[in-house]
């Protein structure tokens, strides 16, 4: 497991103030509706959904984080 493995797959033991923001909740209902509206057992299709979702957010957190480095390396990003 690599350390990025680590951050996403135990950030809720990491971070103590760690919970779904509404607007995460709120999208989670409405595609569980819609799946439901559609006929799509949700049980078989979550596997598949959680996969696809972790592995984008694991991309956006290395395209940030490493944009957010150059930010302030650069001198454009200040504390």
């Amino acid at each position: 497991m690599g350390v990025v493995d680590k951050i996403f797959d135990n950030f809720e033991m990491l971070y103590d103030g760690y919970t779904d923001m509404p607007k995460a909740r709120a999208v989670r209902k409405e595609m569980c509706s819609y799946f439901e509206g559609e006929g799509v057992n949700m049980a078989e299709a979550e596997h598949y959904v959680t996969s696809l979702v972790s592995e984008y957010e694991k991309q956006g957190f290395l395209y940030g984080f490493r944009y957010a480095c150059a930010l302030f390396f650069d001198g454009t990003l200040r504390i």
